[in-house]
C-alpha cells in the first residue's frame, strides 16, 4: 500500500507508466516541487509491478497489458533476464495473446500497472527545494546536529554526528515519506544547513 503522502500519488498516471517502462523523464511541478521524475527498480522488479497489477484484470485487460509490455521490450526500454518474472508473465498473460481489446482496455491496463509501479518513482529534488519546502529548522545538538523535516502534524527528525553523514539519512526519511530524493552536492548542502543553523528548532 501506497502513502497517502508521497507526491508521485498525484502524478498523472501516464507519467509514471512512461518513466517505468519507457524510461522517458519529465520535469514538473507536484504540489508546487519543482522535480524530475526518476525510476529506482531495475527492469526485473519493473515488469514484474506491471504484470502482477493485472493478475485479477480482465482478459482483454490483461491482453492490452501484454501488448504494452512486448512494446517496452521490443524498444528495449525493458531489459532483463529474470526467468521467474517470465514465467510469472507467462501465468498472467498464457491465454489471451490473441485475444481482441479496444484502446479502454489499454487506458485501464495502463492505470492499473501505474498504480503499481509508483513505488519505483522519485521526485528529485535539489537541496534549495529541499531547505525551502522539506526543512523546517537546523538544530545544533550535542556533538552533531538535529533535522526537523516537515510533516503534517509535527516533524520528522533526523540526528546526525555531521553534515556529510545527515544527507544520506534524509534523503531515507524522505524517500519513505514523500517519495521524494535529494539531488545536491555535499558543499552546497553543507553550506545552507549551517545558514539554516538555530540553536534551537
Amino acid at each position: 500500500m501506497t502513502s497517502d503522502t508521497w507526491l508521485v500519488n498525484k502524478l498523472d498516471p501516464d507519467v509514471v507508466f512512461r518513466a517505468a517502462l519507457y524510461k522517458e523523464g519529465a520535469t514538473l511541478d507536484i504540489d508546487g516541487v519543482h522535480c524530475e521524475i526518476d525510476v529506482i527498480c531495475p527492469d526485473n522488479i519493473i515488469a514484474y509491478l506491471a504484470t502482477r497489477a493485472l493478475t485479477d484484470a480482465s482478459p482483454e485487460v490483461k491482453a492490452a497489458g501484454a501488448t504494452l509490455l512486448s512494446q517496452a521490450y521490443r524498444r528495449e526500454t525493458l531489459r532483463h533476464r529474470d526467468e521467474a518474472v517470465y514465467r510469472f508473465a507467462k501465468q498472467v498473460f498464457g491465454d489471451v495473446e490473441r485475444l481482441h481489446y479496444e484502446s479502454r482496455h489499454a487506458d485501464e491496463a495502463r492505470e492499473l500497472m501505474a498504480r503499481e509501479l509508483r513505488r519505483c518513482v522519485v521526485c528529485r529534488i535539489d537541496a534549495f527545494t529541499l531547505f525551502e519546502r522539506f526543512i523546517r529548522c537546523v538544530e545544533i545538538s550535542g556533538d552533531g546536529y538535529m533535522f526537523a523535516i516537515r510533516r503534517d502534524g509535527g516533524a520528522i527528525h533526523v540526528f546526525a554526528d555531521s553534515l556529510t553523514s545527515a544527507l544520506d539519512e534524509i534523503n531515507r526519511r524522505l524517500l519513505a515519506q514523500y517519495r521524494v530524493a535529494v539531488d545536491a552536492d555535499l558543499e552546497t548542502f553543507e553550506t545552507l544547513a549551517k545558514i539554516h543553523t538555530k540553536i534551537f528548532c
